[in-house]
């Protein structure tokens, strides 16, 4: 019994510690508590290594984002249009300095009166861009939007590929965590909530970016050495289900922007693969593995030409649901050179790539709905 007594009473000092620790912790830190992209009014620099990256010039990029999550800078009062533009690494270019982006090239050519955000984050699909559009457009500062800009396709693609059942089945918690650097206190679990949990997460994630070792580009290339020597197959498998998905998830984000007075406009994916694919680009590629299904511990590839194949019943997709829901598109995918006069590998975009995407977009936009 005194054992138990004085496990008791240190259990209660110790729980009495860790609340005057975070007491004092909330009063020292503020974190963000609602939904944003990315850290708001955060920085970070990717070192590139040139040897390994086509098109791409400066040794350094500067990513950082406003005060509500952007990568892009921050609206002002001389701002009369706002535009926002959702989808995953190919918007979010990470690659390239800030000002080299497509979505800041675009701001350029379209003058002060506009304001462009870059909400593309690493990895998302449009599971995550359902979330997104639900709540970013009800951020105070977005609420007056005039068009959102969707690049998607590529990650759904990729990921149905590489786990069809998390792109299938993954829970709205976790598309949420996913889709968001922040959430509302209210949507997560109580221990989330607490400073000294986020504290810790930052310290990981800070620790884990100063331990890796590889530059941006040395990354890529082993990536690239990976699939090289990996199984290869020129047989993809049905795509029925995951199509029918995207198709919903499109439908839904639609449904969701028109709702909200403002018009969404989405581009096909462009990528450099294609039949034929010549070899200096077809080592160039790291993206298209999954896991043989009649051998889950072998680690596959699929070809240049069955990938083609698949992003374009994607693109498919995209294009019938815009022209039914009378929904503007842009096919850039049959506009742009599957070759590193575009693309640093499978898809994203070098500078001259990022360059293309603002031209042909601007010109789009200009016939299409600035005009109306």
């Amino acid at each position: 019994m005194r054992r138990l007594k004085h496990l008791g009473i240190s259990t209660g000092i110790f729980l009495i510690l860790v609340l005057l620790l975070e007491l004092g912790l909330t009063l020292a830190y503020d974190f963000p508590s609602g939904y944003y992209t990315y850290p708001p009014n955060s920085q970070f620099d990717i070192d590139i290594d040139l040897q390994y990256i086509n098109g791409i010039y400066d040794t350094i990029s500067t990513v950082s984002f406003n005060s509500i999550g952007a990568r892009s800078g921050e609206i002002t009062e001389s701002t009369k249009h706002k535009i926002i533009a959702i989808g995953g690494s190919t918007t979010a270019c990470f690659a390239l300095r800030q000002e080299k982006t497509w979505t800041s090239l675009l701001n350029d050519k379209l003058g002060e009166d506009y304001w462009v955000g870059n909400f593309g984050r690493l990895g998302n699909d449009t599971n995550h861009h359902v979330q997104q559009v639900n709540q970013l457009l009800e951020h105070d500062a977005l609420k007056d939007t005039e068009a959102v800009i969707f690049l998607v396709g590529t990650n759904d693609f990729g990921r149905f590929l590489g786990d069809e059942n998390n792109y299938l089945g993954s829970s709205e918690y976790q598309t949420k965590l996913a889709a968001f650097a922040y959430l509302p206190n209210s949507e997560i679990p109580f221990y989330r909530r607490l400073t000294l949990f986020k504290l810790l997460k930052k310290a990981k994630q800070s620790y884990l970016a100063s331990t890796s070792k590889n530059a941006f580009g040395l990354s890529q290339h082993q990536m690239q050495t990976l699939r090289q020597s990996s199984k290869k197959s020129d047989t993809l498998p049905d795509l029925s289900e995951s199509l029918q998905h995207y198709e919903n998830n499109l439908r839904s984000i639609i449904s969701s922007v028109k709702s909200k007075g403002i018009a969404p406009i989405f581009m096909t994916q462009p990528t450099m693969w294609s039949e034929g694919l010549e070899d200096q680009y077809e080592k160039l590629l790291l993206m298209g593995g999954s896991y043989d299904r009649s051998n889950p511990d072998s680690l596959l590839y699929f070809t240049p030409r069955v990938l083609d194949t698949g992003i374009g019943r994607f693109n498919e997709s995209l294009m019938r649901v815009c022209k039914e829901e009378g929904v503007l598109y842009l096919d850039l995918d049959s506009k742009m050179p599957k070759t590193t006069a575009s693309f640093y590998d499978d898809c994203h975009f070098n500078e001259n790539g990022a360059k293309q995407v603002a031209d042909l977009l601007y010109k789009f936009l200009g016939d299409s709905y600035l005009q109306k």
